[in-house]
């Protein structure tokens, strides 16, 4: 029987899919997709957080059913949830703004 939190994982490979410049890898006990060595989102229970800044995050935080990722007892303030039964394609643009977010902080 597959696991919430392993079909959350195989989520995220599928929403990444093959994009150039990104890595899936296992981290923090979970899984993580990095863009230049940088995490931009991971799945995490059955939860993808994703990272934003400005008035990205403020917009996702705004959604009903997203919020502060949270990992062990510590809040990932730069991170939110992405809320549960968002349609595919509106994860997916999520995920692409992350990507060019951390992506471009290191440019």
């Amino acid at each position: 029987m597959v696991s919430d939190e392993e079909r959350t994982r195989a989520e995220l490979r599928e929403l990444v899919g093959d994009d150039a410049g990104v890595e899936l890898r296992p981290m923090f006990g979970t899984l993580a997709a990095l863009v230049d060595g940088h995490v931009f989102a991971v799945a995490l229970g059955e939860q993808i957080g994703v990272k934003l800044g400005g008035e990205a995050l403020a917009e996702l935080d705004a959604l009903p059913g997203s919020g502060v990722l949270t990992m062990g007892n510590r809040q990932m303030k730069a991170y939110r949830s992405l809320p549960a039964g968002m349609p595919s394609g509106d994860r997916r643009a999520w995920l692409d703004r992350a990507r060019d977010h951390v992506g471009g902080q290191r440019r």
